[in-house]
């Protein structure tokens, strides 16, 4: 009876394949039903200490009490077991290769610059290293299959020797890297759960179909196939390729994880100035691999079910270099978090590549980003960063407090600290969610370089929100130096912006450069509402400036634009700067509650505010239009504003204090032009007025927001000879005019003779209103401004012909009094109406409304 055998001696013993064959049948025999070989692995890579009690194991006539006390570092050593369907071309392993803690391995099938292993188990343990031995340094290729049904265990460290050649590994039953597992390869580095490898001439090495004579090629390796759902790879070491090589993970779902510190020698995956790329395939298909790409290694089908990606724990993955390296994420959900990093960060004069991510779903959260940069003093263009998301892209949070680098924001980035220009970042989704302080930016944080253009297609935009230091959550393109900001593009049906969030193009305090345009086109509504919880910093659509440099402009181009509690449009300059250009295109334009549309500045000159609106164009609850200049007593003239709804309407409402200004401190008032079908509500102020009115010359005084009126001013508050212009030009109404009450009786009734009464019936007769109604006569022709009347009753007149009297049956009530128009509508087919405050009026869309009208 064997008592306790220790597991090397018993691992030698079953290296011999009688004893393996044997001890192999009967250990399947004891755990058929409860364990298999992969659960005995996963427990014992889960314990340094697993205890285990196999039983009674009978080998031939004899039984065998074993019990094992597993270990991963012992177990993994003894598992690369070649299984001889090369022939006498099977790979060789030879222990304790020169003296050291590792196996090399030799032999194999060479055919051309390719070299073919073939293993039954291929595992390497913490501490120790398998190295192939290439027989010609003009090797290109070693491809590496595993043919049994047990998972790859790589805890230490895996290398090549003798030549550059590239390594490739499968096995269909899953890969994992063990947090102390490195890679030291001459090439490139491929590893995959796919079924088999083809090449070029069609031919085919498989770890699932193996031949025992396999037709073996010299030809080019160009896909990996999968027969079935791809097994799992998790990752958990540092794993890095020499420079300009490429680093592949293509497999089921993708772990990546990190060890949860940030430092420079510590890289999840690392190609400098190389390519990386991880997919992830969950159906049969082929990827296509292209070592040789300068951007996208893989390639895969259209039709092919893709699996999850996932990045935590701080993992970092990086292609910095010369001309950066290229970033390559395919597969259904790829969830980043943690803190973990995604960067292509280019150096030197040679431009950038950069980065391209697609699924169906892209989630970053806790501090998480994707950046690709270029590095101070470089001179080369950034990479661009490319996301492609099915469903959805959110971006949220910051690093938590109590973490290092805290208040980090998640984010999607292109910058540039050198010369060169950043790279573009293109996002196109179905919905994007920013919130909790995350943003995605294009950036000219440093030197001469200018920020890269930033384009957003989505359906639904939802900006929201600010992190804990009450930093806001947005989109952003902006300068912090010398160079200019770039253009931030957005084409959606929604975008909506709240609790602080902002869509931004701008500049910084100290930047000299200019801001870039905003533009955004949204087919159904914008909605712009709230501020920061803590600073009140407005959420909306800025492109403005803080430094010196010139803010750019905003155009906007909706069918429903809403801005309220406190949100903002603006082109506003906030240092020495000018505003720039404010061009709203849009249905309906509402604002409410201290909301506003401002192109104004603190020292500059205004910018021009146009905004073309078809049907309405409301105010409420001190909001403002507003391109007025000097906003501190500084000097520039007031811009001009041009508001066109020639066929709708502009109200506000009485007392509510919601003003259209074109004012300037010291210099000009601007010109505001106003075309309109009719105003109602908001009436012009001169300059002479304010001063009547607010009993004051003090030019820091004249003011209209300090009458709860509603005003339309282009003034200068300094200079009354500076004053601007006010044209309003509306059909026929003059607001300042105010309303005439109307007769109560317009016109006497008069009885046309042409119908007389027949006797007998005294319901017969023709009235004349007057202002239009019925011709006087039924025989003359109908005008086109009269309009009909219906039957009434009169009083008995005498019947000429007869001689008889007729009745006459006048009303005896006193006729309804006439009152003015207090209030209007407009009904579901567009038209407006106007309408008595009274209680029977039920308006489709007033401002009668008590209820809050804002959708």
């Amino acid at each position: 009876m064997l008592g306790v055998t220790p597991l090397k001696n018993f691992a030698s013993l079953i290296r011999d394949k009688f004893i393996h064959d044997a001890i192999a049948g009967a250990i399947h025999g004891v755990f058929v039903g409860s364990y298999r070989a992969e659960a005995n692995l996963e427990m014992a890579q889960s314990s340094k200490n697993c205890f285990w009690q196999l039983g009674l194991v009978r080998v031939g006539g004899f039984s065998f009490g074993i019990s094992l006390a597993m270990t991963n570092t012992v177990f993994a050593q003894s598992a690369i077991a070649p299984d001889n369907l090369l022939g006498n071309e099977s790979s060789q392993v030879i222990q304790n290769y020169q003296g050291n803690p590792t196996e090399a391995i030799a032999g194999g099938a060479t055919r051309g610059n390719n070299l073919f292993h073939s293993f039954l188990e291929f595992n390497i343990s913490e501490g120790r290293s398998a190295v192939f031995l290439s027989p010609s340094a003009n090797l290109q290729n070693i491809l590496v299959r595993v043919t049994g049904n047990n998972r790859s265990e790589i805890l230490g460290r895996l290398a090549t020797a003798g030549s550059n050649a590239n390594l490739f590994l499968i096995n269909p039953n899953g890969i994992f890297f063990g947090a102390n597992a490195t890679l030291n390869v001459g090439g490139s580095f491929v590893a995959s759960t796919a079924n088999s490898i083809n090449f070029a001439d069609g031919s085919v090495f498989s770890a699932t179909a193996p031949q025992t004579k396999p037709l073996l090629t010299i030809s080019t390796p160009i896909g990996l196939q999968f027969d079935q759902p791809g097994k799992d790879i998790n990752q958990f070491g540092a794993l890095e390729v020499p420079t300009g090589k490429t680093l592949a993970l293509v497999g089921g779902n993708i772990n990546l994880s990190g060890n949860g510190t940030l430092v420079d020698t510590r890289r999840t995956l690392q190609s400098l100035s190389g390519q990386i790329a991880v997919g992830g395939i969950l159906g049969s298909g082929t990827v296509g691999i292209n070592l040789d790409s300068n951007t996208q290694a893989l390639s895969f089908p259209s039709n092919v079910t893709p699996a999850n990606i996932s990045l935590n724990n701080l993992a970092v993955v990086l292609a910095d270099g010369l001309g950066s390296g290229y970033i390559q994420l395919q597969g259904k959900q790829i969830k980043i978090s943690d803190g973990s990093i995604i960067q292509a960060e280019t150096t030197g004069s040679e431009n950038g590549r950069g980065i391209s991510v697609q699924a169906e779903q892209l989630i970053l959260q806790d501090g998480s980003q994707i950046k690709a940069a270029t590095t101070p003093g470089s001179t080369g263009a950034g990479g661009s960063l490319t996301i492609k998301a099915t469903d959805f892209v959110q971006v949220s949070g910051t690093i938590p407090q109590g973490k290092p680098f805290n208040g980090f924001p998640s984010g999607l980035f292109t910058q540039t600290f050198g010369d060169g220009v950043a790279g573009p970042l293109t996002i196109e989704t179905g919905k994007l969610i920013v919130e909790g302080g995350a943003n995605i930016a294009t950036s000219a944080r440093r030197g001469r370089g200018n920020g890269g253009t930033l384009k957003v297609t989505a359906d639904l935009i939802d900006v929201k929100g600010a992190s804990f230091l009450d930093f806001p959550s947005g989109l952003f393109t902006q300068t912090l130096d010398v160079g200019n900001a770039g253009s931030l593009i957005i084409d959606t049906k929604q975008l909506i912006t709240r609790g602080g969030g902002v869509v931004t193009s701008g500049t910084n305090v100290n930047s000299r450069g200019n801001g870039g345009n905003l533009t955004v086109r949204a087919s159904e509504l914008i909605e712009l509402s709230g501020t920061t919880p803590v600073d009140k910093d407005p959420s909306g659509l800025f492109a403005r400036s803080r430094g010196s440099g010139e803010a750019g402009s905003l155009f906007v181009t909706t069918d429903r634009l809403i801005v309220q509690d406190r949100a903002r449009a603006t082109v506003e300059a906030l240092g020495s700067g000018n505003a720039g250009q404010l061009a709203v295109n849009a249905r309906e334009v509402r604002l409410d509650r201290q909301s506003k549309i401002v192109a104004e500045t603190v020292s500059g000159n205004g910018g021009d505010l146009i905004l073309q609106v078809q049907n309405l164009l409301l105010l409420r609850n001190n909001s403002q239009i507003s391109t007025t200049a000097g906003t501190t007593g500084g000097g520039g003239n007031g811009g001009n504003i041009t508001v066109n709804t020639s066929n709708g309407f502009i109200v506000g409402v009485p007392e509510e204090n919601s003003d259209i200004t074109a004012n300037a401190f010291t210099g000009s008032g601007g010109k505001v032009q106003i075309n309109a079908f009719g105003i109602f509500g908001i009436e012009q102020l001169s300059r002479e007025d304010l001063v009547r009115l607010l009993n004051t010359n003090d030019p820091t005084k004249l003011n209209p927001q300090l009458l709860l009126s509603n005003d339309i001013t282009a003034i200068s508050q300094t200079n009354p000879n500076l004053s601007g212009i006010v044209n309003i030009d509306t059909p026929g109404i003059d607001p300042n005019k105010g309303l005439v009450n109307l007769p109560t009786q317009p016109v006497k009734l008069t009885l046309d003779q042409t119908c007389r009464v027949i006797a007998g019936n005294n319901q017969s007769s023709f009235t004349v209103t007057g202002r239009g109604g019925i011709p006087s006569s039924p025989t003359e022709t109908l005008n086109s401004d009269a309009v009909l009347a219906d039957w009434i009753a009169v009083d008995r007149v005498a019947d000429t012909a007869t001689g008889a009297t007729v009745s006459q049956n006048y009303p005896k009530s006193a006729p309804a009094k006439i009152v003015e128009a207090t209030g209007w509508a407009i009904t579901p087919k567009g038209e407006v109406i106007l309408t008595a405050n009274t209680a029977n009026v039920t308006p489709y869309s007033s401002w009668q409304k008590q209820t809050n009208c804002i959708h």
